[in-house]
Formats: C-alpha cells, structure tokens, sequence
C-alpha cells in the first residue's frame, strides 16, 4: 500500500511538472512574435503590515498606467508556483518588502545577483524565494524573464496582522512609484515599442489624496 502511494505520488507530480511545462511552452510560441513582455508583480502577505506593500502598488499601477505587453499581478506565491508566474515574461519588476537592517521607508532597486552574495536569514526569505523560483524555473527549462529587477521597501513590521501600512513605508509609496515608473520606461525606450501610457498627473505621483488603509 506504501510503495503504490509513492508511486502513484510521484506519477501525478510528473505529470503536473510536464503539464507545466506544456502550458507555459504553448504561451509562449503566442508571444514569441509580439513584442517584449513585462510582468509587474507584487509578492508578500496582503494581511500583514507593510508586507501588503507590493500588492497595494501593483493595485495602484494597474490603475493608472497601461501600455503593451505589460502585466500586472499579485501574488503569496513561492518555488514552482512562483516560477509558473515569472515564465513566459522578456523581464520583471517584482515589489516586495524586506527587512535588510535599513531606515524603515527606504526603496532599494535591486538585481537578483545581489542576493546571492548575502547571507540569507529569516527576514530574507522573499528574496531566497524569488532566487530559488528563478534558479528551478531555469533548471526546468523554462524561458524565465532575462532582466529581473528587485523594487524592495524596507519593512518597520511586517509581521503583524493588519491592513494599514506604518507611517514610513506608507510615505515611501511615491518614491516606489516614481522608481518603478522610470524603470518602465527605460523597458519601453526601445525600437518599434509604443511608449507607455500614463494616466496620471505630477500631482497624482505625490498620492497625497489616497487612503492607503483601506
């Protein structure tokens, strides 16, 4: 009875895996004419503090700039989940908090290679995730997104059940905005590619008048 469960286990695991595989194979032979795609995605808890942070600007972004071949989702996501979401993209944003020992409020842009060369401990584990999603969608074969750039917030508490973010990272909101702007942007500044459009005004970056504890 053991030995059937291990292996009726590990047929359904290899099927899903190659299932994978396919699905993401077969969207990208979609995409492969069209131009580069760009996936804005924000990670962390949306029920905890300041680890809400890369949902809430993604929710934002999505509500205020559009322009082709860029997606936005959120995600709690890690390891091949986390990899299914990030295969198929030309390059990613990725919005997180972290909690690297900085003044709570400040915004790092950030490669996936710099984590490789830092120790990794509990506070890290959004980073190691997003690494180790990289490296296995890559060991699988699959087209992972070539320029990755980290947009992290430094987090005061992110372990704490709620919705309303703390005072420093919620002031950290415009400069976060204004960061992941430039950085599409600069994505969009190549041959035969439609600039992005912006929906939004200079006074609207500031975010003076949006509740960001709702």
């Amino acid at each position: 009875m053991g030995n059937f469960y291990s292996e009726s286990a590990s047929k359904t695991i290899s099927i899903t895996v190659l299932s994978s595989c396919w699905l993401v194979g077969k969207i990208r032979d979609t995409e492969v004419k069209k131009s580069p795609r760009t996936l804005i995605l924000g990670i962390g808890n949306p029920i905890l503090r300041d680890d809400r942070v890369g949902h809430l600007l993604v929710q934002i972004l999505r509500s205020r700039f559009s322009g082709p071949g860029i997606e936005f989702q959120e995600t709690s996501k890690a390891g091949l989940n986390l990899a299914e979401l990030l295969a198929g993209f030309d390059s990613a944003i990725v919005i997180d908090a972290i909690q690297n020992g900085g003044i709570p409020g400040e915004v790092y842009c950030l490669k996936p290679r710099a984590f490789s060369s830092q120790k990794a401990n509990q506070s890290d584990q959004h980073r190691t995730g997003l690494l180790q999603a990289l490296e296995l969608g890559k060991s699988l074969g699959w087209p992972m997104p070539e320029d990755v750039t980290i947009v992290a917030i430094e987090a005061e508490d992110a372990t704490s059940f709620g919705e309303d973010l703390t005072p420093a990272v919620e002031k950290a909101i415009p400069v976060a905005l204004d960061k992941i702007l430039h950085l599409l942007e600069s994505r969009q500044e190549q041959p035969d590619e439609t600039p992005v459009k912006k929906t939004r005004t200079k006074q609207s970056v500031a975010m003076k008048s949006v509740d960001f504890r709702r």
